[in-house]
């Protein structure tokens, strides 16, 4: 659709899927994007990547395996993808469709982000206790943790320059007297801002609501737009 809300039209529909964590190619020519279920009964289809073309032809998919894979992300020159497959992120040559391993699937990994510069992918992983963010060199080394606060960090998302990051962030607890949403006691997530180095931490939201998949357009005050 337009940016003002006009002109809505559907890019993917199958029945029985879902499409989800749609991506933008650098050059705009592409959209990433999974496709299945991904939180799916026992005995359904995993969910998978594909590429379509802004004007909804040229459907492919990318990855069709046995595992749940899905959460595209794109090298700033387009010519890979990062994503999620099982518990591990993994890296796509979109030329040859070669697969390299980014982390070795020891750790519950997910939601990778590829950084404007290129030279680094943050995401989530459950490795010391909770969901904290870190990054890692599209080589695989140089692994650094971000976020070290009692509840989960995940959501994450790169500011223009590279420089901040925004998230949603459990660390503030329950609000009081809020439902639990889906039965499941989860706290509510509120929105911060980081620096790419992990310093400078600040909170954005503060309110009832679950905050999160946000946007970051500017700097460095960081304006920052979040799903509810």
């Amino acid at each position: 659709m337009n940016a003002d809300g006009t002109s809505k039209r559907t890019l993917f529909y199958r029945d029985g899927f879902s499409a989800f964590s749609g991506v933008w190619s650098p050059a705009g020519n592409e959209i990433a994007l999974s496709v299945g279920r991904y939180f799916r009964a026992a005995g359904l289809p995993p969910a998978q990547i594909a590429l379509i073309k802004p004007d909804g032809s040229d459907f492919r998919l990318i990855v069709d395996d046995e595992l749940n894979n899905g959460f595209p992300t794109w090298s700033p020159d387009g010519t890979r993808l990062a994503y999620k497959r099982g518990n591990q992120l993994v890296i796509m040559s979109l030329a040859d469709r070669k697969v390299t391993p980014l982390t070795d699937g020891t750790y519950y990994d997910n939601f990778p982000q590829w950084s404007p510069k290129g030279d680094t992918i943050m995401f989530t992983s459950y490795r010391d206790g909770d969901f904290e963010l870190y990054t890692i060199r599209p080589d695989g080394t140089d692994l650094r943790r971000l976020t070290d606060a009692p509840g989960n960090d995940a959501h994450s998302a790169w500011c223009s320059d590279g420089q901040w990051i925004v998230f949603s962030s459990s660390r503030m607890g329950f609000k009081d007297e809020m439902a639990l949403y889906d039965a499941v006691p989860q706290p509510y997530g509120e929105m911060f801002a980081i620096r790419a180095d992990g310093s400078d931490v600040r909170q954005l939201t503060d309110n009832k609501w679950e905050d999160a998949s946000p946007a970051c357009f500017a700097l460095p005050s960081p304006s920052v737009t979040a799903r509810r």
